[in-house]
């Protein structure tokens, strides 16, 4: 059974470290867009369909495979706001995951002020592209921490009747 197709614009902050970068190994493949912010500059807008956001509107009242592409911020969660400031209007419609998903990177902050609920990018854009429709284990095939991050929340996947537990 083929896996429904969704388009990814990415958008990058370019003093992220590419080694601890999650989503930089996806780059190259047709269904990935990524664009690079730096600085105070304006940011061109976003075209994809929807934005993945904490604000947003939870992915659970949307019906799956109503939306064709979704958008991704991948920079720290302390520069989000200034991001969301600089970034062309209109945004896309905010989306977000519902919570208790949980994270399987191994994230050391020095002050321990990393948000509760934090995950790797990698990891919120499979859980959102799994709520639009599209469970896509290929996204996951060159993260480290898949295996454990699968695991961890298979409550959630049987809940939510994602992937493998979808009727």
């Amino acid at each position: 059974m083929p896996v429904p197709s969704l388009h990814y614009e990415i958008l990058v902050d370019k003093l992220e470290n590419p080694r601890k970068c999650t989503i930089q190994p996806l780059r190259g493949r047709s269904d990935f867009s990524f664009r690079y912010f730096s600085g105070n500059k304006l940011i061109e807008p976003l075209t994809a369909a929807c934005l993945l956001h904490i604000d947003g509107e939870c992915l659970t009242t949307i019906s799956r495979g109503s939306l064709p592409s979704l958008s991704l911020i991948d920079c720290t969660w302390k520069k989000v706001p200034g991001v969301l400031q600089r970034l062309a209007k209109p945004l896309p419609r905010l989306v977000r995951m519902p919570d208790g998903f949980v994270t399987a990177y191994a994230r050391k902050n020095k002050q321990g002020l990393d948000p509760d609920g934090g995950l790797a990018t990698i990891e919120a854009l499979f859980i959102a592209a799994a709520f639009m429709g599209c469970w896509d284990p290929t996204l996951l095939d060159t993260y480290y921490f898949k295996k454990e991050f699968l695991e961890l929340n298979e409550r959630l996947w049987k809940k939510y009747e994602l992937g493998a537990y979808a009727r």
